[in-house]
């Protein structure tokens, strides 16, 4: 071999490894691999004072390679506990995240109608628990995206957002009555093709419309989690200041497609 088809292997050879790191970078590594599980999309109502069903369930246990979320997700900090089941975070690194968090996705895809949630948030400063809908590239799916989030610096209030193929008019902040981390309440938005209603114990406090910000279109996974981001995030959920090992709870989950009448956990007795 010529020095100058060395010199050229060796560069190739640098630009392979190279590509192989950006990549591994940018792409998250699961432990275990997602399913897509389209499912039928009915109306659902699921107590956790009846139990918690992994057939209804998909606990997360994988890591991305993000700045964004400085969390991975570990099947440890879901815990079971009737009538309720708690998402934790603690300070124990996981794979190259210095923290480790806690999801668990309702299996299929869900879409216009209402969805429910009883639960009681987490606290402390740059903790983010959540209830929300999402898809994105990860299945092929554009990137929409529904949410109900809680900010530990302050439960006073919700963050909401909407994402509809990517695309936001940024945040959303609807103010509380009550602390959300002192106990549990309902909290619920209505998703129609052309408006969304967010609502807390009943109440109807905010709606958007698709003449103010894109509305998403496509059935998406109803999704719960906790979490703490990077440095970046810290203005928006500040610095990571809560207690090791804080938990938010989740008592009952529920979703009434458009145009069913089925109960909810609103209807229940037992949240």
């Amino acid at each position: 071999m010529t020095r100058a088809r060395y010199v050229i292997a060796i560069l190739i050879a640098l630009a392979i490894l190279i590509i192989v790191g950006i990549a591994a970078y940018i792409w998250p590594h699961p432990k275990y691999t997602i399913v897509p599980d389209r499912g039928d999309g009915k109306s659902f109502n699921l107590s956790f004072s009846d139990g918690f069903e992994e057939s209804d369930w998909y606990i997360s246990d994988f890591t991305f390679l993000s700045q964004f979320y400085r969390a991975g997700w570990v099947a440890e900090n879901v815990h079971f506990e009737n009538p309720s089941i708690s998402l934790e975070i603690n300070r124990k690194p996981v794979d190259h995240q210095p923290y480790s968090g806690a999801e668990v996705q309702k299996r299929g895809y869900y879409g216009f109608g209402r969805y429910e949630v009883v639960m009681q948030a987490a606290p402390g400063s740059g903790v983010v628990s959540s209830f929300f809908t999402h898809t994105d590239a990860t299945f092929g799916d554009p990137h929409d995206e529904i949410d109900i989030e809680f900010l530990g610096k302050n439960t006073r209030q919700i963050h909401a957002n909407v994402f509809a193929d990517g695309k936001t008019n940024g945040s959303i902040y609807i103010d509380l009555p009550f602390d959300a981390a002192e106990e549990a309440h309902l909290y619920a938005f209505d998703w129609q093709p052309d408006a969304i209603t967010w609502f807390v114990d009943g109440v109807a406090k905010k709606t958007v419309t698709s003449a103010e910000r894109p509305i998403p279109q496509n059935p998406g996974r109803i999704i719960m989690n906790i979490w703490t981001g990077s440095h970046d995030q810290y203005a928006w959920h500040g610095s990571p200041e809560f207690e090791d090992g804080t938990r938010a709870t989740y008592y009952c989950v529920s979703f009434r497609a458009l145009g069913d009448h089925t109960p909810q956990c609103s209807n229940s007795e037992k949240r």
